[in-house]
């Protein structure tokens, strides 16, 4: 329900930004890359602070405060009279919200360690099956009945979400004496520079934030793109535009679920290598597309690869880190990729802006191809076995940090 709300209305941002006498497809674009990186800028500085906080006193609270949040920032975008308060919108949406990092959390701490993969792919399933629906109702509504009346409806879907989630969820959190005892007398950075004390850690890291990058460096333009094929006059573009999204977002969610669990036989990394070398391969063929149709069907065999590679990558975390600390670990990465997201959109834009929407497509396809290397050569494939050399190099850095 919260990304059905969340995606019937951020899809369409590039469109909305043309509503505010903006005009000009070029400068469109630029303001949908300003969007997209101060969203990620301001989820970059709050995900460590709120992953924390889980680790302290639950993982539910977060996934409540993300949906209330992020539904009250939706309904502020309906009311917005400019383009400048319309990044504020998104701005605070970028601080408050964080609603996949702070489930995966929750469902990371309640699964069985032998099928977290299959878990966590489920729930990306789930996340890109809202992705998809959003964009399928979204498009209509707002050519029905406005842009106004969308945002409203979406907000108030992802506030009911979260209310839902503060009823029915039950979650068996308990923290240790000892940890709570220590996390009185610390800041939380001595966590994070714990954890990234881990090398497989680290590696993840990058490795994640690069991938957000990439993503977030075709953001702003696959709506963009769709419109130039389309052609002026075209009058429903935001409801072809919002099938196109539907149909890619619900062939990653298949591809979540199932690649999720292919990674506890065969191994994330596997998984992962093969999921960016196919996303590169797709996004270069979106770059040749001649018309909405063939961009359409090159979209939606992409969520096949990009339904491989979200999961594996929260699965690997799983393995790594272990389950007092993922708060703080999924923290970390959220933070990491939001800083993926914040640098991506404003480089696509600046490319799309300069050579052309096409080569934008060009250069994500090199950008994943060189994180699939990176992967490749950096990472080990990490034991399904809770990791003893992790655990005792966190047993380690507890010793010492009691000592102090």
């Amino acid at each position: 329900m919260a990304i059905i709300g969340f995606q019937a209305v951020q899809p369409f941002l590039p469109y909305y930004v043309q509503e505010f006498d903006i005009a000009d497809l070029d400068e469109a674009l630029m303001w949908a890359g300003r969007m997209g990186t101060a969203a990620g800028l301001a989820m970059a500085i709050s995900s460590p602070i709120w992953g924390t906080v889980a680790d302290r006193y639950g993982r539910k609270p977060m996934v409540v405060r993300s949906m209330l949040g992020g539904g009250i920032a939706v309904i502020l975008m309906a009311y917005v009279q400019t383009v400048e308060q319309l990044l504020v919108a998104r701005v605070i949406q970028g601080a408050l919200a964080g609603t996949v990092t702070a489930c995966l959390t929750l469902v990371s701490t309640s699964t069985p360690r032998s099928h977290v993969g299959f878990a966590l792919g489920l729930m990306q399933g789930a996340f890109m099956l809202g992705a998809s629906v959003g964009p399928l109702l979204g498009g209509p509504l707002i050519e029905q009945f406005g842009y106004q009346v969308c945002f409203l409806y979406s907000g108030i879907t992802v506030i009911i979400a979260g209310f839902a989630v503060q009823i029915w969820v039950r979650e068996d959190f308990q923290r240790s004496q000892q940890v709570e005892t220590s996390a009185r007398h610390r800041l939380p950075g001595r966590d994070v520079w714990r954890l990234l004390g881990i090398k497989a850690f680290v590696i993840l890291v990058v490795s994640v934030t690069s991938m957000s990058f990439t993503f977030g460096f075709i953001m702003p333009v696959v709506p963009l793109f769709v419109q130039q094929l389309a052609g002026p006059g075209h009058g429903n573009i935001v409801s072809v535009a919002g099938i196109i999204f539907a149909a890619g977002g619900l062939v990653g969610a298949l591809s979540s679920a199932v690649m999720g669990r292919f990674s506890d036989s065969i191994g994330p990394k596997t998984v992962l290598v093969g999921g960016l070398v196919a996303a590169a391969a797709f996004h270069l063929a979106q770059g040749f597309a001649q018309s909405v149709m063939m961009l359409g069907v090159l979209f939606v065999f992409g969520g096949l690869a990009t339904g491989a590679i979200r999961p594996v990558a929260n699965a690997l975390v799983a393995r790594i880190i272990e389950e007092r600390d993922r708060g703080k670990a999924f923290g970390i990465m959220s933070s990491a990729a939001a800083l993926g997201w914040a640098a991506g959109p404003i480089g696509g834009s600046w490319i799309g802006t300069t050579w052309g929407l096409r080569s934008v497509f060009f250069v994500t396809a090199a950008l994943f191809l060189a994180v699939a290397l990176w992967v490749w050569v950096a990472m080990d494939e990490p034991s399904s076995e809770p990791n003893h050399g992790v655990s005792q190099m966190l047993r380690s850095w507890q010793r010492r940090l009691r000592s102090h």
